[in-house]
């Protein structure tokens, strides 16, 4: 456990912390540093991207890297903009302020409806198109393995009719797909088998639990017989028991309305304690998911997330209860989720590729997987779309004849002019990128704090000391990461899934900071603290952190740390998931007057487009809401 940060692992992650904001921008450390994980060499020249630049194999910090947030935080915190700006002879009829989902899906959009001859710019904070669509990859002899470093899968019930038309332009078959998925895979089918590990820490022993632990805690005929590999102590054993069988209507003081109430304002900390007399280690069983999916712990959920997470409870709270518990568990039954091997970058690399084809060959949904994109071709001024990376937007305005917009890349600021502008970046960031934005306006912006993750990728030389355990999908209460599976077991066009026996794998690892409440605080308060401390969390403390929890989850199977862990990934969301509404905080607005509705009104030639300003984490949301950008300005 004492091994040394290799030198490509400080290269990636030390040194560019070093030059943040300094001497050397991080695209010349990058030049420095002659890749990551790969013979690749990095370069960064004057007129653009080399031939070698390829950032999804870079290793240590990804994510919101050093380089990708210095200058927007000297905006956001001090107000700090550059004084002079050295004008550039470009001028684009539409000039777009993010390259994630939203910000392509804007950018092809636009194109549709005004023609594809329009020139279009996309300015990016990151070194990487996709914004939280993230693409780690690693080679290990002959093989690339391909993991998923943000936006996870596709959650197409909740798909609109331009959702499902775009992934249809793109060559998305979601039924193919889906097949192309290891059946029971956790993070496209939540009824999948999955095992609990219980640390020493918190449980007394490091213990392994296999099960299939979402039908467990919903009373199928197997739970009982699981439930007793957690030794918990007699009484606290019956009362979980009762809590899953519903035999008590732990609500029965209520009514039916008092009851949609309650679940909806209460936390599920309360709810367990209180109603179902269950202990602070007990209901910690219940917080993996939690954290994950909405960054905060079982004291900050309310009950309602809580049950449809698949937690206990549902048949313990009334007639209404069990029949939503029924009804969860048949939808369950039929819900997946298809998702890439590299998540939602084949969407952002699919987007791409279609609006500058000379990025990689190809023109399906299978190629795309292990298409190698040539980055130097992203802002050619040979293309009538261009994505210009390592650039922060410091100010968008409204100008006669359209806009202008000031950026700083490799810390020399630009300005230049387009028709429009559409904002694809943070809800946060807007108020300080825009000042011609009213007052109020401003403040609905800034209202959702967005969720901070961390999603770690692990590459082992063999996978044999994971498989030995089990099904490697796992839900860890109380470690640093919550949940832990294998990368997406996907096998597309010549991209083939090989994580059996001997062979590599990429783990998968998900830590959200998610502090405690102390009971003065919001889910908002929360969420600043845990981005806070991300940021000051090194990458040596991410990397030891990897090697104790799978030492202590794997190593009675043969597991080295040291010998077995090839590289490490750390995906680092410090602004990840957007703000979802959480009413045990927030109140219920009318339609049309919530802070997001009210937040991404258009002014003048410049209009919004963010999953921020939907309301909604998802990728169908970020495109739904490049439509609607999109259409503002058509009519403006």
């Amino acid at each position: 456990m004492n091994k040394k940060i290799t030198r490509r692992d400080f290269l990636n992650g030390a040194a560019i912390a070093i030059a943040a904001g300094a001497i050397l921008s991080p695209r010349s450390i990058l030049a420095m540093t002659k890749g990551g994980s790969s013979s690749d060499t990095m370069l960064a020249e004057s007129a653009g991207l080399g031939k070698g630049y390829y950032p999804p194999k870079l290793t240590g910090i990804r994510g919101s890297h050093k380089g990708s947030f210095e200058v927007a935080h000297q905006l956001a915190w001090a107000g700090q903009k550059p004084d002079h700006y050295q004008p550039l002879d470009e001028e684009y009829d539409l000039i777009v302020v993010g390259g994630g989902i939203s910000g392509l899906a804007a950018a092809y959009f636009y194109r549709q409806q005004h023609g594809i001859d329009k020139k279009v710019l996309i300015l990016d904070n990151h070194d990487d198109f996709g914004g939280h669509a993230k693409r780690n990859e690693f080679e290990f002899g002959d093989r690339t393995l391909l993991g998923k470093g943000g936006s996870v899968n596709l959650e197409t019930l909740s798909f609109s009719d331009t959702v499902n038309r775009v992934m249809e332009e793109l060559g998305v078959d979601l039924e193919k797909l889906q097949e192309s998925i290891e059946p029971n895979y956790l993070l496209s089918d939540f009824n999948a088998e999955s095992s609990y590990f219980l640390n020493k820490k918190q449980f007394g022993q490091n213990k392994i639990i296999q099960g299939n632990w979402a039908k467990a805690w919903q009373g199928d005929e197997q739970s009982l017989k699981i439930l007793n590999s957690l030794d918990l102590p007699p009484v606290q054993l019956q009362r979980l028991r009762d809590l899953i069988t519903g035999e008590n209507d732990l609500l029965d003081d209520l009514s039916i309305s008092e009851t949609m109430d309650y679940v909806a304002v209460t936390s599920y900390e309360e709810f367990l304690i209180n109603r179902a007399g269950l202990t602070q280690e007990t209901i910690n069983l219940f917080e993996p998911f939690h954290k994950i999916f909405m960054g905060v712990s079982n004291e900050s959920t309310n009950v309602q997330n809580a049950l449809l997470l698949g937690y206990p409870g549902a048949n313990s709270v009334g007639y209404a209860g069990k029949l939503a518990n029924k009804a969860l568990n048949y939808l369950k039954d039929g819900m997946v989720f298809p998702l890439f091997p590299d998540g939602n970058a084949s969407i952002a690399r699919l987007m791409v590729r279609k609006m500058i084809p000379a990025v990689a060959p190809g023109n399906t949904m299978e190629d795309i997987v292990d298409a190698h994109f040539d980055y130097s071709q992203l802002d050619s001024s040979e293309s009538p779309v261009r994505i210009r990376l390592s650039s922060t937007a410091v100010n968008v305005k409204n100008v006669d004849g359209g806009v202008e917009v000031a950026y700083v890349q490799n810390g020399k600021p630009y300005t230049l002019k387009g028709k429009n502008s559409i904002l694809a970046c943070y809800n946060g960031l807007i108020p300080h990128l825009c000042p011609e934005l009213p007052e109020k306006q401003k403040e609905n912006l800034k209202y959702g704090v967005k969720v901070p993750l961390v999603m770690t990728n692990v590459l082992l030389r063999s996978g044999a000391p994971v498989l030995a355990a089990g099904p490697a999908q796992y839900h860890c209460p109380g470690s640093y990461y919550s949940v832990v599976t294998k990368a997406p077991p996907v096998s597309l066009g010549d991209y083939h899934d090989n994580s059996k026996g001997d062979n590599p794998l990429v783990l998968w690892m998900c830590h959200a900071p998610a502090p405690r409440n102390n009971g003065e605080q919001t889910a908002r308060d929360l969420y600043r603290l845990g981005r806070h401390s991300l940021y000051r969390t090194s990458f040596a403390t991410y990397e030891q952190e990897v090697k104790e929890q799978l030492t202590a989850m794997f190593g009675s199977n043969g597991f080295d740390a040291e010998r077995d862990i090839e590289a490490i990934t750390v995906n680092r969301w410090s602004h990840g998931y957007s703000y979802a509404y959480n009413l045990i905080y927030d109140p219920e607005w009318e339609e049309g007057q919530a802070p997001h509705e009210l937040g991404r009104a258009p002014i003048g030639s410049i209009s919004i487009a963010n999953a921020d300003s939907e309301g909604a984490p998802y990728l169908h949301a970020a495109i739904d809401a490049a439509e609607r950008a999109v259409s503002e300005l058509k009519k403006a």
